[in-house]
């Protein structure tokens, strides 16, 4: 909740200050907010997620209240709290106000919106069918293969589904790619191999382009939307079986685990995922694979640098159990796919496990639902 005594102390000049931002009433704005400047921190009905004056104003195609309220001091990527994060720049392109993307564009609004946004402002334009919108947040370096978080599909997938197939050329024409096209031959490698099983075991693995980067040309690392649990999400290696055959690594995420290629800090925690495994990967590469038992702490010297996940203590290696019936046909053991999953442990007073409580945490972490095998989701301030 915002600010109780604030808003109470001065609700009726803030309906009537955003009643003059949604009518574009320039001179009426600026009359309130010279009497009352702190109206300006408030936000819509007064709640965490309700709209600031700016998302007002953008939402309304107001450029010229934009201008005052920046030049006043808002921020001009202010998110919109919550599970959107939205910015004003997603407002102004999800009404279809091309004027004032332009005008936030060119006063230094990212084009992409913040990296931990549920959908960027191109994915609002693309839901609304405001080509036009389209074409200037490509021209200015929009990303066409930015994944919506919450439906993980790109923005072709939602111009085709949202019935805009000429917006899904244009993406196309600027290197869009669908979360479909995935090349559908017999595996001729080993990595062919990998992919082929998590698609087949786990569920949908997106083509490359919209994966997180690695960091080393030995190893790369994919996503697979698990079948049946839109809730849940896949982050796999491919490459560990250079050093042991037809093994790899994964860590399972929450659908909403933004795994975008840019926007983070190198030290946020929602990097982490991907931080680990490319650690891991190296580790991995240049000394010995991880085995089905091994406790990974985050106090260890190797890792305790990483944003480790509030209440994450370990992480556990599992050799996943990805289809529980038995195998109508003998699998040769050179062709067997070991993808070891690494579930989230949180010591109890006890403290570390000791070798004699291992088996029964192995064995429920085994049996457990993917919601027990997830990440949680990091608590930002």
């Amino acid at each position: 909740m915002g600010n109780k005594t604030l808003y109470n102390q001065h609700r009726e000049a803030f309906f009537r200050l955003c009643d003059a931002v949604d009518e574009n009433q320039m001179e009426q704005v600026r009359s309130l907010l010279q009497a009352t400047p702190l109206l300006l921190t408030l936000r819509r009905y007064n709640m965490d997620d309700g709209e600031s004056l700016l998302h007002l104003a953008a939402a309304g195609g107001s450029r010229d209240v934009c201008a005052l309220l920046v030049s006043l001091g808002m921020d001009i990527d202010l998110p919109l709290p919550g599970y959107r994060n939205h910015t004003p720049l997603d407002a102004a392109a999800g009404h279809g106000h091309l004027d004032t993307c332009r005008w936030l564009l060119e006063h230094g609004a990212a084009v992409d919106g913040l990296p931990d946004n549920i959908l960027s402002p191109l994915d609002s334009a693309c839901v609304g069918g405001y080509q036009d919108v389209v074409e200037l947040l490509l021209q200015r370096g929009a990303n066409p293969n930015r994944l919506h978080t919450r439906w993980n599909q790109a923005p072709v997938d939602i111009a085709t589904g949202w019935g805009f197939p000429a917006i899904a050329q244009l993406l196309a024409a600027a290197g869009g790619v669908s979360i479909l096209d995935v090349l559908q031959h017999a595996a001729a490698s080993p990595q062919d191999t990998i992919r082929t099983f998590m698609h087949n075991s786990a569920g949908w693995v997106l083509p490359a382009v919209f994966s997180p980067d690695s960091g080393d040309a030995r190893f790369s690392l994919g996503i697979s939307c698990i079948a049946g649990k839109r809730d849940f999400k896949l982050l796999f290696t491919v490459g560990l079986f250079q050093q042991s055959p037809m093994t790899e690594l994964a860590i399972c995420l929450p659908a909403r685990w933004p795994l975008t290629v840019h926007g983070f800090t190198e030290h946020s925690p929602w990097r982490f995922p991907e931080a680990l495994l490319a650690r891991l990967g190296r580790r991995t590469l240049d000394q010995a694979s991880l085995t089905a038992g091994e406790l990974l702490r985050r106090d260890d010297p190797c890792l305790a640098d990483l944003a480790w996940p509030d209440g994450v203590d370990a992480l556990l290696a599992i050799d996943k159990r990805w289809n529980p019936a038995p195998e109508e046909e003998d699998i040769a053991d050179d062709d067997k796919v070991t993808i070891y999953l690494l579930v989230p442990v949180k010591f109890t007073k006890k403290g570390v496990p000791d070798a004699s409580a291992m088996p029964a945490l192995m064995e429920r972490k085994l049996t457990g639902s993917w919601k027990v095998s997830a990440l949680p989701v990091p608590v930002i301030a």
